[in-house]
């Protein structure tokens, strides 16, 4: 992926949105799938950028995120 110089260490659901171009609420709803590397710290919750990357190489590869949304 090009964009990966571009992302910060830690995603959020606004630099999800933006890599993925979805909206925030889809961004949320990524979150809540089993299986997706999100952490939470406090009532926040961010992704690892490396974890976030090796997810969405897994899906492609399944083309599982739309049937699991």
């Amino acid at each position: 992926m090009e964009k990966n110089f571009e992302l910060p260490h830690v995603l959020t659901a606004s630099d999800i949105c933006q890599h993925l171009n979805i909206s925030k609420s889809k961004a949320y709803e990524l979150f809540k799938v089993e299986g997706f590397p999100v952490i939470a710290i406090g009532g926040n919750k961010r992704v690892y950028k490396d974890d976030f990357l090796n997810w969405v190489e897994s899906q492609k590869a399944t083309n599982k995120i739309e049937r699991s949304m």
